[in-house]
Parts: structure tokens; sequence; C-alpha cells
């Protein structure tokens, strides 16, 4: 995964998890889990992340996700975490609607 995209997923996240807790006073793991799996999906649909890096990149969103919350998730965790997300190829159109 290339340095652009990284920047790219910080961005996204940064702004969505603001943006949601501003709103809802929460950014649990459900919702940083819809968060990774919507934007990851809508990435990978419009061709700008490629299938083969979405296990990174669901990893490098995870990492960011636990550094916010004080790095309580643990590595077993964060690789459990990261692989449900990659497996997960639904689209939560609620969080669509705020990333576009």
């Amino acid at each position: 995964m290339d340095i652009l995209i990284k920047k790219q997923l910080e961005q996204e996240f940064e702004t969505y998890m603001f943006g949601f807790f501003n709103e809802f006073k929460r950014f649990s793991l459900e919702d940083f889990g819809s968060f990774a799996t919507t934007l990851l999906n809508y990435y990978i649909n419009n061709n700008r992340l490629p299938q083969s890096d979405k296990s990174e990149a669901s990893y490098y969103l995870a990492t960011l996700y636990n550094k916010g919350i004080g790095n309580r998730i643990t590595e077993e965790h964060l690789q459990v975490i990261s692989r449900t997300i990659a497996d997960d190829s639904s689209i939560d159109f609620m969080v669509a609607q705020r990333l576009l």
C-alpha cells in the first residue's frame, strides 16, 4: 500500500471520527467497524484501492483507532479486528452518506 493511500485513509478516518463524535458523543468499536468496512469497500469499488491491499489497509485503520483510544487494544485483537473488517464486503449506506 503506498503512502498516498495511507494519507488518504488517515484523513478520512480523522474527518469521519471527529464529525461522528461531535454529533453522537461516541465512536465505539462498532461505529469504527462500520466506517472502516464501508470506506475500504467504497475505495475498492471505485478503484482507489486494490483488493490485494485491503488487509493491510484494514490493519492500518485499526491501528489509527487504537491510537485514538490510548492503545488499549492488544496486537492479537488488532489482528482479529482487521481480519474481520477485511473479510466484510458490506457497505453501510448511512456511513457512505457521511463520507460523500
